[in-house]
């Protein structure tokens, strides 16, 4: 291997497991198990939902993280032996959660058997990884400063999986204490904000930071501390409405309001300093991961507006699922897959070629994919994004599953691509002549085992 380079084993099987639950979401979507005039509270809805956020943009974030929390403190983290079995337990989980709705959906009392196993399992799995990758950004917090972004985002997945487990319980019908109770009723907003916002945006912003800057081979920005004191005083709004549901229930609303106003001025920051990191790079010429992430930063600041805007005018409920839709597929969505294209022709040519560096010759990163296919499904894939949203907005039941159908087509086509990277089919047979030692397709080979 390369000095200093070391590789997480079980981060390829999170990637794995992740793009398959969002093939799976976008399955569901495309043979129109939900479709704009469906109402977004039923259970199958939910099951949607949480193949997404659970299956897909959780597993996808953790993955990355097990490989890059190192990266951006400099400090490994304290332990490895936990990857495996927090993966396990949260797929074991999703899949009890998914039965779980599915029961609900029936009128099953099998719910209330299979929802307190699910939180259970997702409770262990998610606050598990999750002590593990706090542990290590804090003891190396200073070193890098997308750390903290990271560290905030962990907090707020506490929050989410906390207030997801008060929801389970209650549906299921497993407890009907009237704390929870009342908790349920009126969190969910928050539920997502502390998911969706606090989650997954601060943590993809945090480790963005780094990889953009670290591909491009930009100089840090100067401004990160203002988007972090956003992105804080967001989440502090956030958690205050969250205590008002106990008490002030009437100030939810502007509290909302105002954390969205806020993270809309933090996104407009980020948005200078992406611009920033674009600008100052010495990598001329733009990759796929770069050009990709751009539709990316742009549909973040887009759904961000139209949410702000919407709010004071009580928009519909059909106007704020196509901004959430937008949101989540656009930005979260479209950012990670554009990242994938990168992240994992680096990894496997760390794994493949690294320990060969040197000793003869090697292919480069970019000949491990075909940039111009994968960039033709990236770009249907947000252009099927948009039509989706579009077709929500205006309750378009057979424009938003033509649009699904193609957003599926386009993940399906980026997921074959990495598949091809991850098993080298596009180098030559001489660069994988031995000494050479083919990577496995879901676990890497760590430096004691090379």
């Amino acid at each position: 291997m390369i000095p200093g380079a070391t590789l997480s084993r079980w981060t390829m099987s999170y990637f794995a497991a992740a793009l398959l639950f969002l093939l799976m979401a976008e399955g569901m979507l495309a043979a129109g198990l939900w479709r704009p005039s469906v109402d977004i509270g039923d259970p199958i809805t939910l099951i949607i939902v949480h193949c997404v956020t659970i299956g897909w943009l959780g597993l996808l974030m953790i993955g990355a993280l097990l490989q890059f929390a190192p990266v951006l403190t400099g400090v490994g983290l304290a332990t490895e032996r936990f990857n495996l079995p927090a993966l396990i337990a949260i797929v074991a989980g999703l899949a009890a959660l998914i039965c779980g709705f599915a029961a609900i959906k029936n009128g099953s009392s099998a719910a209330g058997l299979t929802m307190p196993v699910a939180t259970a399992l997702l409770a262990a799995g998610l606050l598990g990884i999750g002590a593990v990758l706090f542990t290590g950004l804090w003891r190396g917090r200073s070193a890098h400063a997308a750390a903290p972004f990271v560290l905030l985002g962990i907090i707020c997945l506490a929050v989410t999986v906390l207030l997801g487990a008060s929801f389970a319980l209650v549906l299921s019908g497993a407890t009907d204490a009237p704390l929870i109770v009342d908790l349920a009723l009126g969190a969910v907003p928050l539920h997502a904000s502390f998911g969706l916002g606090g989650w997954m945006s601060l943590a993809a912003i945090g480790v963005s930071y780094k990889l953009m800057s670290m591909f491009l081979l930009s100089p840090d920005t100067l401004r990160t501390q203002m988007v972090l004191a956003g992105g804080a005083s967001t989440i502090l709004m956030l958690s205050i409405a969250l205590f008002c549901l106990f008490s002030r229930r009437d100030v939810i609303e502007p509290l909302s309001f105002i954390s969205a106003v806020v993270f809309l001025g933090t996104i407009a920051i980020y948005a200078t300093e992406m611009r920033s990191i674009y600008r100052t790079r010495r990598r001329k010429t733009l990759e796929l991961n770069s050009i990709g992430s751009v539709p990316a930063f742009v549909l973040l600041a887009l759904s961000m507006a139209a949410l702000v805007i919407s709010m004071p005018l009580n928009a519909g409920e059909g106007i704020r699922a196509a901004i959430v839709y937008l949101f989540v597929f656009g930005w979260l969505t479209g950012l990670g897959l554009a990242q994938l294209l990168k992240i994992v022709p680096f990894l496997t040519w760390l794994e493949a070629f690294g320990p060969l560096l040197g000793r003869r010759p090697t292919p480069r990163l970019q000949d491990l994919i075909k940039e111009r296919r994968a960039s033709f499904w990236l770009g249907g894939f947000y252009l099927a994004v948009v039509s989706a949203a579009a077709s929500i907005a205006v309750n378009t039941d057979a424009g938003f599953q033509i649009s699904a159908f193609a957003q599926l087509i386009c993940s399906a086509g980026l997921s074959f691509e990495l598949f091809q990277v991850r098993i080298l089919a596009h180098v030559d047979a001489v660069a994988k002549s031995s000494p050479f030692h083919q990577p496995a397709l879901l676990i890497a080979k760590i430096n004691s085992e090379r």
